[in-house]
């Protein structure tokens, strides 16, 4: 049974869904059309100057971060850097109580270009001879991403 409380409250629903229904009906709703298209003048989406970006991640101990970050510098980066087509590198670094993630993106001209590095298969991790000594769990695979907007100033 439905308690007087209840039936006013569902009446004037009903009443308001009958009047603005006919309303909605007739309004336009206009829609924004989002273009896959690069942006202009982006340096990471012309057609002339594709950019792949290869992302890898180690967490080492808070205590040997510092040290870690160095050897990073040196060993790898440094080496990345000197390949013919690579664009350049960012290290990022967060620190969560006892550990401390790196994650290295690399950019690169191309697929090809990356192979001049890391071999055939781009996918595997080419660890630097120490990482033993500062990983925690090391990573085994990378992942590569075609960057379609750059847009830091």
């Amino acid at each position: 049974m439905i308690k007087p409380n209840n039936f006013s409250g569902i009446l004037c629903g009903l009443a308001i869904s009958v009047l603005i229904l006919p309303i909605a009906s007739f309004t336009q709703v206009e829609t924004l059309a989002v273009s896959a298209q690069p942006l202009p003048n982006n340096p990471a989406s012309t057609p002339s100057k594709k950019v792949v970006a290869r992302i890898w991640h180690g967490t080492t101990l808070t205590s040997k971060a510092d040290e870690y970050y160095a050897y990073l510098v040196e060993a790898g980066i440094k080496k990345i850097e000197s390949i013919p087509d690579n664009l350049g590198a960012q290290v990022l670094r967060r620190t969560d109580g006892n550990n401390t993630e790196f994650t290295v993106i690399s950019y690169w001209e191309s697929r090809d270009a990356i192979r001049k590095f890391a071999g055939n298969d781009i996918e595997k991790v080419r660890p630097l001879p120490r990482d033993n000594e500062y990983l925690i769990k090391p990573e085994t695979t990378v992942k590569h991403f075609d960057v379609i907007l750059d847009d830091r100033k």
